[in-house]
C-alpha cells in the first residue's frame, strides 16, 4: 500500500491558510451517476511565512455513514457514525444493514465489486422503524488524525448498489473550513496533486510572486 506526502510551503510574506480535498470518487448507483461533495480532509490554517507543512498517509478508505441528519451540502460538517474500512484494490463490497442490533455494517467481502471500485449495497428500506435513517453516505481517510474523516458525501438510495471507484488525485485549495465540511460540487484548486507509481511526495511551494509551484519526489 502506497504511502503519500503532502508538504505546503509557504514563500509568501503573510500567513496563509489552505486545506486539502480529495478529488471526488465517481459514484454510480443503479448504473446513473452520483452527485457526489468533497470535504475538506486535511487543514492548515495560518501557515506563517517561511513555515512548512507536511501530512502523510496511505491509501486506505473507508466507506461510512452520518446518521446525525446531516446532509451534503456545501458548508455542511459531515461526521462519520460508523465507517468500515474497504479497499479498492480487494474489489470489496459490504451492506448497509437495517438491524443496527446487528451492527450498521456487514461483513466485508473481497472480489465482488468492479475492478478498482467498492461498492455498498442499500436495502428498501433503509434502516428499520425507530432508527434514524443515515442522512449521508460517503468516503473516509485517515489524514494527521486517530479517525477517518470524510473526504466525499452523497445522499442515500434505498434498495440498490453504490459503485464508488475513489481516486489518488488531491487538490490544494485556499481557506479555512472545518474537517469534513462539505464543499461544491466543483469547488477551485490552487494545485492539483495526482500521485503516481513512482512519486509519493508532493512539495507545494506558494511563492512570493503568487505562482503555487508542485515538485514530486520520494518520501
Amino acid at each position: 500500500m502506497a504511502i503519500w506526502t503532502i508538504e505546503v510551503v509557504n514563500e509568501t510574506a503573510a500567513a496563509q491558510d489552505f486545506f486539502v480535498f480529495s478529488q471526488p470518487p465517481e459514484v454510480r448507483f443503479a448504473g446513473q451517476a452520483v452527485a457526489v461533495h468533497p470535504c475538506a480532509w486535511i487543514t492548515y490554517p495560518g501557515v506563517q511565512p517561511g513555515e512548512r507543512r507536511r501530512s502523510t498517509f496511505s491509501e486506505s478508505i473507508s466507506i461510512y455513514v452520518d446518521l446525525n441528519g446531516a446532509k451534503p451540502a456545501p458548508g455542511v460538517v459531515l461526521v462519520e457514525s460508523a465507517n468500515v474500512p474497504v479497499d479498492a484494490r480487494a474489489r470489496d463490497s459490504v451492506s448497509l444493514l437495517t438491524d443496527f442490533n446487528s451492527g450498521i455494517f456487514g461483513p466485508v467481502e473481497h472480489g465482488q465489486s468492479e475492478y478498482g471500485t467498492v461498492s455498498l449495497h442499500t436495502s428498501d428500506p433503509l434502516v428499520r422503524e425507530g432508527f434514524p435513517p443515515p442522512s449521508t453516505v460517503g468516503l473516509g481517510k485517515f489524514g494527521d488524525s486517530d479517525l477517518p474523516y470524510p473526504i466525499a458525501g452523497f445522499a442515500p438510495k434505498p434498495g440498490g448498489v453504490f459503485v464508488i471507484k475513489p481516486s489518488r488525485r488531491f487538490h490544494l485549495a485556499q481557506g479555512r473550513p472545518l474537517r469534513g465540511e462539505a464543499l461544491a460540487l466543483h469547488p477551485p484548486s490552487l494545485v492539483d496533486i495526482d500521485f503516481d507509481v513512482d512519486d509519493l511526495k508532493a512539495t507545494i511551494t506558494a511563492r512570493a510572486d503568487g505562482v503555487f509551484a508542485v515538485v514530486y519526489g520520494a518520501n
